[in-house]
């Protein structure tokens, strides 16, 4: 039931695009491990996993058990990688997330004996991915703890080492990046000392496949990518606008619910930060920040009526935004407002309304509310 004019429209066919987009720039044998996690980037996990699991990944990965058992109990049977592992929740996270049959990352030693104790038998071994931190410095497995680590996992026949992974953090600074690339195959070649050939390894997350960086390592069979917010049509910064030949994969829209002509000097939403120094004619739109849209756009944002850019009207409410209607006669009540997409001619990007807001577009996605419907085309 759909009572409200406002919803986020998910265009699948822009998803396609840009999984393709990433299959052309990686190698051939290189796989995809399409990230969905929080919700994929706010788009609905559900219904763009299943078009992931159609378009041929190797897996999906997402932060939590719960996001992978959600995933499961919608009839997902591709590979789902959880990639916070348990998050210190011991047993009950294990025996759910092998319940699911998702795959857990590993990130230190201290519950290598607990996936062995529950991971099965020799005869069916439980495959487990090793994170490695090379300088996010936030998961993961250091160089100085990883001999321990091997140490251990040889002790352990009910578990079967499938993938080696890290994380980049910055892309942009390439002299930091050929540090954790350097890090990550000297690591690598620890392991495949002890284990030979690692089946997977998995470090190229969006911004390295849209800048060209390696993605292949010798230590490993066959390599992955992990591209998430690309997927969904957003470049992973800013200055990566326009690279790539990216389609945006949301359009978050609402309608003009009600209209108001008021005189200058008229106070305008909470605390009155703002008065009209002419008569204007206002638009009430029922779109606010418990729907994600964000309050610190307060005073700054835009959005689109009839392909014209209008201001947003002081404060961002809970539930509604004003805007300026004065100089466009057309707009009506039900008149389409895009708060993201593109209208006519004109467009207002994820990235645009996070320089509004003082954020980044990953937020501005990931933030809007279960409130607001999906709707798929």
């Amino acid at each position: 039931m759909r009572l409200r004019p406002t919803f986020a429209q998910i265009d699948l066919s822009a998803l396609k695009h840009n999984y393709n987009r990433v299959l052309r720039s990686l190698p051939k044998n290189c796989g995809v491990l399409a990230v969905v996690k929080a919700d994929a980037y706010g788009h609905g996990a559900v219904t763009v996993a299943k078009a992931l699991e159609g378009l041929g990944t190797a897996g999906l990965g997402v932060a939590t058990v719960e996001e992978g058992v959600e995933l499961r109990q919608a009839k997902v049977a591709a590979k789902v990688l959880i990639l916070q592992g348990l998050l210190g929740m011991g047993e009950a996270a294990a025996k759910v997330l092998l319940e699911h049959k998702l795959t857990p990352v590993i990130h230190n030693v201290s519950t290598l004996s607990l996936w062995n104790s529950l991971g099965g038998s020799r005869d069916r071994r439980l495959p487990v991915h090793l994170k490695l931190d090379t300088g996010m410095t936030r998961l993961g497995v250091t160089s100085k703890g990883l001999a321990l680590l091997l140490e251990t996992l040889q002790k352990c026949p009910a578990l079967k080492l499938e993938g080696v992974m890290t994380h980049l953090a910055f892309r942009e600074d390439e002299k930091y990046t050929r540090h954790q690339l350097k890090l990550f195959n000297e690591m690598g070649e620890q392991i495949q000392k002890i284990f030979g050939k690692v089946p997977v390894g998995h470090i190229a997350n969006s911004a390295a496949v849209m800048n060209g960086s390696p993605v292949t390592m010798d230590w490993a069979e066959k390599c992955w990518a992990r591209p998430g917010i690309m997927l969904y049509g957003i470049p992973p910064y800013p200055a990566y606008a326009g690279k790539g030949d990216l389609e945006p994969v949301m359009r978050l829209v609402s309608q003009i619910a009600l209209t108001k002509n008021v005189p200058a000097g008229t106070k305008v939403s909470y605390n009155c930060t703002f008065t009209t120094t002419r008569p204007t004619r206002i638009g009430v739109v029922p779109i606010g920040y418990a729907d994600g849209y964000p309050f610190s756009a307060s005073g700054k944002a835009k959005v689109l009526v009839e392909g014209k850019r209008l201001p947003v009207l002081g404060r961002v409410t809970m539930d509604l935004i004003m805007i300026d209607l004065t100089d466009l006669p057309a707009a009506q009540v039900g008149s389409e407002v895009v708060l993201i997409g593109k209208q006519k001619q004109a467009a207002i990007t994820a990235d645009e309304l996070a320089e509004w807001s003082g954020t980044i577009a990953y937020e501005i996605v990931t933030r809007v509310s279960k409130r607001i419907p999906r709707i798929y085309s």
